[in-house]
């Protein structure tokens, strides 16, 4: 059994619920598609947020523990979603890594690129920005539509990130070490790749504020989000009300452009399947709602009957707040940088993708600096910016081990008795090997060929989706169904989150056919077959825990094949635990009688026990009672 206290309360959750933020920089909507992921977000999400955060906080263990206890056949939906996020932090954490390297240049030296010849990051690869205005990266692909699918070309212009900064080897089979920087004075003097440095650093502070728990990571989590909201405003204060607001305006008027074709003429179903999957991927690239995240998240938050009702509108409520904030404190930038070079052409079709279907790096790794550069703003400010997209990153990936180390430390001392009273030490070794594994793997993403490897990680990780969704949307519903809560409440939302999930699974289930036969390519490059084969092994890994879980608990189980059976699909009250002739000691059982016991009085006088009110129905919370409808009668 997990903490009987809460961790976290209402108001922490709500400034954590920050953290899915960092993806609006690097996949952008517009228009209707922003539009259509809110509509998602209220009838897609809402169910499954609700009834994952419910289970978690109302049992207070993970989605394995959760899992393992009431349908132990399904137990492996929660190791492939740990596996999942586990690949995700993989590829996230040497981005975020980019993002902090680039505020810390911004510390050091202007960042102004593309301001001429003389400028600090483009010394090799020198263009001149009023003769190839594309090479701000705003849009740095051709797009071309060949039988109804967007085809994109990367101009050759665009060279600096690739080659000057990151020294991107032309190849994913070329690992030809690490980037090693020269771009400022002081970068030049340590003479050695800082990149790897970096992602070390990085993963060393995440261990740092989650190995000592949730508790305490709450605490740091909720003075970062609130930072990383700040310094947003403030970029976003700056660019409206420095630069000039009619090409500010201009831009969001054409960005935001309400464009109803396809939505009216429904025989133009590409421009309408376009839009609402550019919402879709968003929305679900961003919200962590059918990962492991929300089931712990409803833990953090305790068993109290307000908690575990309102914690899954706090998440839903703040990232409708905060999604579209970045995309808005970037906006004046980008429209008054399209406004001095007037041959600048800006994609307005939602996508700013330079790689494949996926993300969209350029946007600010090159658009931005050219911005802070031609529109000679002060350096605090792009150091703001970077600074705030570091932030939450940093928050999304403790938040993610945080998830990721809960399950297994619950799982742990679920099962042996000697780790039950031994925990804070057992999630901090947890944590500690979960960080030199990320380590060790994530050294290769920061080599000269690491951004192939990330793509691939990118394009894998996500393309099997439809799977975990459905079959984790069943599971949950299976338990949920199972508890005590309102008959009407169960019935309703079951069947609302069930619609929900089969949409959602669809939509992932078309991306999945549409990009079926296109093969991976990245910065020209396209993947061999090894590197294709190696992506499908990638998608595959995470499901093959779940027949490998499910194997795994009815073996655990002792009993005749019937019993088996039936443990596997109702689950057990009690939780399986190998004491190794270990026995804890036994907690009392009931406080002594104050009747019979003459010391059951304080110093003044009051009731060291009382019992008077243990039956007051104001306390009473229907909804605590146990599962087993036989014991229904039953308050204590």
């Amino acid at each position: 059994m997990g903490e009987t206290f809460a961790q976290w309360n209402l108001v922490q959750l709500a400034f954590i619920a920050v953290f899915p933020a960092y993806i609006a920089y690097i996949r952008v909507v517009n228009g209707m598609a922003l539009v259509s992921l809110y509509v998602y977000l209220f009838v897609l999400c809402m169910p499954a947020m609700f009834i994952q955060m419910k289970l978690g906080g109302y049992n207070q263990k993970g989605i394995v523990g959760l899992l393992s206890q009431h349908l132990p056949i399904s137990k492996g939906v929660g190791v492939a979603l740990l596996i999942d996020l586990f690949l995700t932090c993989l590829y996230v954490a040497p981005l975020v890594c980019h993002f902090g390297m680039y505020a810390i240049i911004s510390m050091i030296e202007q960042p102004y690129v593309w301001s001429g010849c003389d400028n600090i990051w483009n010394t090799e690869y020198c263009v001149d920005i009023h003769q190839k205005a594309q090479v701000t990266g705003i849009n740095s692909e051709t797009t071309y539509l060949v039988n109804g699918v967007n085809q994109k070309k990367t101009t050759p212009e665009l060279e600096f990130f690739h080659n000057g900064y990151l020294e991107l080897s032309n190849s994913i089979d070329n690992v030809t070490g690490f980037p090693v920087w020269n771009f400022t004075s002081q970068l030049q003097n340590v003479g050695v790749s800082l990149l790897p440095v970096t992602l070390a650093v990085l993963w060393i502070l995440v261990f740092l504020f989650t190995a000592f728990g949730a508790r305490v990571s709450g605490w740091i989590l909720f003075v970062l989000g609130p930072t990383f909201v700040a310094m947003l405003l403030a970029v976003l204060g700056y660019g409206y009300n420095s630069l000039d607001s009619e090409h500010s305006n201009n831009f969001l008027l054409s960005f935001y452009n309400l464009d109803f074709k396809g939505f009216l003429q429904p025989v133009d179903t590409r421009v309408l399947v376009n839009t609402v999957s550019e919402g879709f991927d968003l929305l679900m690239n961003s919200l962590p709602v059918w990962t492991a995240i929300p089931v712990t998240l409803g833990k953090f938050t305790g068993q109290g009957k307000i908690s575990r009702n309102l914690g899954w509108l706090l998440v839903i409520v703040t990232f409708a707040l905060v999604i579209q904030v970045p995309q808005l404190a970037m906006a004046p930038y980008i429209g008054n940088l399209e406004a001095k070079i007037k041959d600048l052409k800006v994609l307005k079709e939602g996508s700013y993708n330079v790689t494949t279907k996926g993300m969209s790096i350029q946007l600010v790794f090159s658009t931005m600096p050219a911005a802070f550069a031609e529109l000679e703003i002060p350096p605090v400010y792009a150091l703001l910016f970077y600074l705030s997209l570091f932030i939450c990153g940093f928050m999304f990936l403790c938040v993610a081990m945080l998830s990721i180390v809960d399950n297994i430390v619950d799982s742990l001392t679920t099962r042996f008795a000697k780790l039950h009273d031994r925990k804070h030490c057992c999630t901090f070794v947890t944590t500690f090997f979960l960080m030199v594994a990320v380590i060790c793997l994530g050294l290769l993403m920061t080599t000269r060929a690491g951004f192939y490897y990330i793509i691939l990680l990118d394009q894998s990780v996500t393309r099997l989706r439809f799977i975990t969704v459905f079959i984790l949307a069943v599971s949950v519903i299976i338990v949920y169904v199972k508890h005590t809560f309102s008959i009407v409440e169960r019935i309703l939302i079951s069947i609302w989150c069930i619609l929900a999930a089969t949409a959602t699974a669809g939509f992932w289930l078309y991306s999945f056919i549409m990009y079926l036969g296109y093969p991976l390519k990245y910065n020209g490059h396209e993947y061999s077959k090894v590197f294709d084969l190696v992506s499908w092994i990638i998608s595959a890994i995470p499901y093959i825990a779940i027949p490998a879980a499910a194997m795994h608990s009815c073996g655990l189980y002792e009993g005749s094949c019937k019993e088996r059976m039936k443990y596997m699909f109702c689950g057990s009250q009690e939780e399986p635990r190998d004491y190794q002739g270990y026995y804890p000691a036994p907690e009392p059982s009931a406080p002594p009688a104050y009747s019979y016991n003459t010391n059951s009085y304080g110093r003044n006088g009051s009731m060291l026990y009382p019992m008077d009110d243990i039956h007051n129905k104001n306390g009473y919370d229907p909804e605590m009672e146990p599962l087993d409808t036989r014991l229904r009668s039953s308050r204590i």
